[in-house]
C-alpha cells in the first residue's frame, strides 16, 4: 500500500496561490460577462437611435425633394452648371490654347518649332479643365439663385405678366378702334384727293399737250438745223482726216513711232526681266532662312514677271515717243539731209578723181624713170 503524501510548506503555499488565482479568474470572467451585456445593450440602443435618425433624414429628404422650390432650384442649378461649364470650357480652351502657343514661341528656336503646338495643347487642356470647373461653379451658383428667386416670387411675376398682358390687350383694342377711325378718315381723304387729282390731271394734260405740240415743232426745227450742221461738220472732218492720213510727214512719223515702240518694248522687256529677276532674288534672300531657300526662286520669278511687264510698258512708251520724234525730225529736214548727202557724195567723187589723177601721174613718172634708166623706149 502506497504511503500517503505529506504536505510540505511549499506545497501548501502553491495550493493557496492556485486558489487565489482561480478566484481572480472567476472575477475577471464575471466582469467580462457584465461588460459584454452592457455593450450589447448600448449597441442595441445606438442602433435604435441610428435607425430613428435615418428615418427622420429620409422623411426630410422626401419632404425636400417634394418641395417645388427645391426642384426648381435644383433644375436651375443643373441648367446653369451645364451652360456655364460649356461656356467656361470653350473660353478656357481658346484662351489657354492661345496662351500656351504664345509661351511656346520662346523656346521655339531650340525645339525646331515643336514647343508651339505642344504649349498650345497643354494650355488648351489646362484652360478646358479650369474654365469648365469655374464655369460650372459660377453657372450653378447663378442658376440656383435665379431659379430660387424666380420660384419664390412666382406669384409676383405671374401678376406682373398678367398686368402686362391686360395692358397689351387694352392697348390693342384701343389701337384697333383708332385704326378703324383712321382708316375711315383716310378713305374720305383719299376720295377727296382722287377727285382733286382727276381735275388737276385733266387741266395739266391739256396744258402739257399744248406745250408738247409747241416743243415738237421747235425740236423738229432744231433737229433739221442740227442735222445740216452735223452733216457739214462730218464732211469737213472726213476731208481733214483724209488730208492728215495722206500727209507723208504723218505717215513717216507714225511708222517710226510704231517701229521704235516695238523695238523699245523688246529691249525694255529684256532689261526689266533681267533686272526684276535679280532684284527679286536679292529680296528673297532675306526670308530664305525660314523658307529653306524656296523664297529665292519664288521672288526671282515674281520680280522677273513684274520687271518684264514694267520694262515692256516703259520701253514701248519711250520708243513710241522717241521714234515719232526721230521720224518727224528726219522727214521735216529731209531736203537739208538730201542736200548734205549730195554735197558729200560730190566731194567724195572729186576727191576720188584727184587721187586717181595723181596716181596716174605717179605711175607715168615712175614708168618714164624706169624706161630712161634702161635706155629703152616707152613703147
Amino acid at each position: 500500500m502506497a504511503a500517503p503524501l505529506r504536505k510540505t510548506p511549499s506545497v501548501e503555499k502553491d495550493l493557496s496561490e492556485v486558489a487565489e488565482k482561480s478566484s481572480a479568474m472567476k472575477t475577471i470572467i464575471t466582469r467580462a460577462e457584465d461588460a459584454k451585456t452592457k455593450a450589447a445593450m448600448k449597441w442595441q440602443a445606438a442602433k435604435v437611435k441610428v435607425l430613428e435618425k435615418a428615418k427622420v433624414a429620409r422623411a426630410k429628404s422626401v419632404e425636400l425633394s417634394s418641395d417645388k422650390s427645391v426642384q426648381a432650384t435644383a433644375a436651375s442649378v443643373v441648367g446653369g452648371a451645364t451652360v456655364g461649364g460649356i461656356g467656361g470650357a470653350t473660353g478656357g480652351l481658346l484662351l489657354g490654347g492661345a496662351t500656351g502657343a504664345v509661351l511656346g514661341v520662346l523656346p521655339a528656336l531650340f525645339t525646331f518649332g515643336l514647343s508651339i503646338p505642344i504649349g498650345a495643347a497643354l494650355g488648351a487642356g489646362c484652360g478646358l479643365l479650369m474654365g469648365g470647373a469655374t464655369g460650372t461653379a459660377t453657372g450653378a451658383g447663378v442658376g440656383g439663385a435665379a431659379g430660387y428667386s424666380a420660384y419664390t416670387r412666382r406669384d409676383e411675376i405671374a401678376s406682373f405678366i398678367e398686368q402686362v398682358r391686360a395692358k397689351l390687350v387694352e392697348a390693342l383694342g384701343k389701337g384697333k378702334c383708332t385704326a378703324a377711325e383712321a382708316k375711315a378718315k383716310a378713305g374720305n381723304k383719299i376720295e377727296d384727293a382722287r377727285v382733286k387729282a382727276i381735275d388737276t390731271f385733266t387741266l395739266a394734260k391739256g396744258f402739257v399737250m399744248s406745250h408738247i405740240a409747241a416743243a415738237k415743232e421747235t425740236t423738229l426745227a432744231a433737229v433739221n438745223s442740227a442735222g445740216g450742221k452735223a452733216t457739214e461738220m462730218a464732211q469737213v472732218t472726213k476731208v481733214k482726216t483724209i488730208e492728215i492720213a495722206s500727209d507723208k510727214q504723218v505717215q513717216v512719223t507714225a511708222a517710226s513711232a510704231a517701229g521704235e515702240a516695238a523695238v523699245g518694248e523688246i529691249k525694255g522687256a529684256a532689261v526689266g526681266f533681267a533686272t526684276g529677276g535679280a532684284v527679286g532674288a536679292a529680296v528673297g534672300v532675306v526670308p530664305a532662312f525660314f523658307t529653306f531657300g524656296l523664297s529665292i526662286p519664288l521672288f526671282a520669278a515674281i520680280g522677273s514677271g513684274c520687271g518684264l511687264a514694267t520694262g515692256a510698258v516703259v520701253g514701248g512708251a519711250t520708243g513710241l515717243v522717241g521714234g515719232g520724234a526721230t521720224g518727224f525730225g528726219v522727214y521735216t529736214k529731209r531736203d537739208a539731209i538730201g542736200s548734205s548727202v549730195t554735197k558729200t557724195l560730190s566731194q567724195v567723187d572729186s576727191a576720188a578723181k584727184v587721187v586717181k589723177r595723181r596716181a596716174s601721174d605717179s605711175a607715168d613718172y615712175v614708168r618714164n624713170r624706169l624706161v630712161g634708166g634702161t635706155g629703152g623706149t616707152t613703147d
